[in-house]
């Protein structure tokens, strides 16, 4: 009998600022309050008796239009924000890719 060969396994990616020795691993809540800030254009447009009217027009635009417009405008920078005080307290996004093993299996989509 010959004694079989272990298979390698697929290499791993290595991930940055993570796992480290001697590192403590921090909390999901605390490496990512800033999500709640999302919350804010949720509740504006879902409590719709504060802007179920017609008056005040901008441009001859019912209230009720443009208020939900100007929403969009306004959880785009919020989500702005969040992604930029994200990546200053995670430090991942940005050195991502300078980490990474070229020849580690990963997933394509």
């Amino acid at each position: 009998m010959t004694a079989k060969k272990p298979k390698a396994g697929p290499r791993q990616a290595a991930k940055p600022g993570r796992d480290k020795p001697g590192k403590v691993k921090e909390s999901g809540l605390r490496l990512y309050w800033p999500r709640l800030f999302l919350i804010i254009p949720v509740l504006a447009v879902i409590w719709v008796p504060s802007y179920n009217r017609i008056e005040p027009e901008l441009g001859g635009v019912p209230f009720f239009y443009w208020y939900q417009l100007a929403w969009i405008l306004i959880a785009a920078v919020i989500v702005l924000g969040v992604y930029l005080i994200e990546t200053r307290i995670t430090k991942v996004t940005q050195r991502a890719s300078a980490h990474v093993d070229p020849g580690a299996t990963g997933d394509v989509l």
